[in-house]
């Protein structure tokens, strides 16, 4: 059978016709199939409506683990919500491919996972994850898991600051920015001066974010420092906050003329945040400035 045989047989007044159409889709069906699909879930055949739902399930499952990343954003979160709406036991079927030995297929896992928040075991699901072997998994779940615990979760995420991988810690506090929690000021200071450059940045973004706003002397010794890394986070930060403060804004300005393109990429967009005629002046006249070199 091929897939215009199967679109034909949809159509179909024969139960069993309509069937083989069915589990053709399940093993060879496309997200562009799920529209197609879907008026078969209110079928009057109770036979029809079980694989049917079966059925698009897979699709959209195996769809969003093999192609996660062709997929844009609004519709894996549109196929989350179907999934969610058709079978409640998706949680666990998904979970079968956590404890698959592909570990690309795992980790997709974990990211659909992320798109099923409003299944109540989802979330405990994710925080068995942020003490596995793999550390993408770990790193990606704490991710997940920080957009949907509440303040009185973060004992959970705490515990992962201690976390010998860079990403995981990083993401642990990108997860204790998302709580809102102002109490959690006094532990992301102990980390401002930390020695990773993505970690650093995240934490001095937490503190602005939460109310701690006095973290101008710590972007100016990151963007005094000759690591382009550390630059760069620097950067990064000012294009994500509203600052104002000249000696920042010069900073900023002088990293324009910097010979490493990550650095002079990141000084231009803290610079168009920082949109001061003084700040539009510099990108004006030193963007591109040795492009001829």
């Amino acid at each position: 059978m091929d897939h215009k045989e199967a679109l034909k047989l949809l159509s179909s007044n024969q139960v069993d016709e309509i069937q083989k159409s069915l589990h053709y889709f399940c093993s060879n069906g496309s997200i562009s199939d799920v529209s197609t699909l879907m008026p078969l879930i209110n079928h009057d055949q109770f036979k029809i409506r079980k694989l049917a739902v079966t059925t698009l399930s897979t699709i959209i499952k195996e769809n969003l683990i093999n192609h996660y990343c062709q997929i844009a954003q609004d519709v894996r979160l549109k196929l989350g919500s179907i999934m969610e709406k058709l079978d409640p036991r998706i949680v666990e079927e998904i979970g079968n491919d956590l404890y698959c030995e592909n570990e690309s297929r795992r980790l997709r896992a974990v990211q659909i996972l992320g798109l099923l928040k409003k299944n109540p075991k989802t979330r405990q699901i994710l925080a068995n994850l942020i003490k596995d072997r793999d550390v993408k998994i770990r790193a990606t779940a704490i991710n997940l898991l920080g957009k949907m615990i509440g303040p009185h979760d973060q004992d959970l995420v705490l515990s992962l600051l201690t976390d010998e991988d860079t990403r995981v810690r990083a993401n642990t506090v990108e997860a204790l920015e998302s709580m809102q929690n102002k109490r959690l000021v006094p532990i992301l200071l102990r980390l401002r001066l930390d020695p990773n450059n993505r970690i650093r940045a995240n934490v001095l973004k937490a503190l602005y974010n939460l109310g701690y706003t006095d973290i101008e002397s710590d972007l100016l010794d990151m963007l005094s420092l000759e690591n382009p890394f550390m630059k760069a986070s620097a950067l990064w930060v000012l294009s994500q906050i509203t600052i104002k403060a000249q000696s920042l804004e010069d900073a900023a300005g002088e990293c324009m003329l910097n010979d490493n393109p990550m650095v002079v990429k990141n000084a231009k967009n803290a610079l168009e945040r920082i949109a001061t005629p003084k700040a539009k002046g510099y990108v004006k006249y030193l963007s591109g400035i040795f492009s001829d070199n």
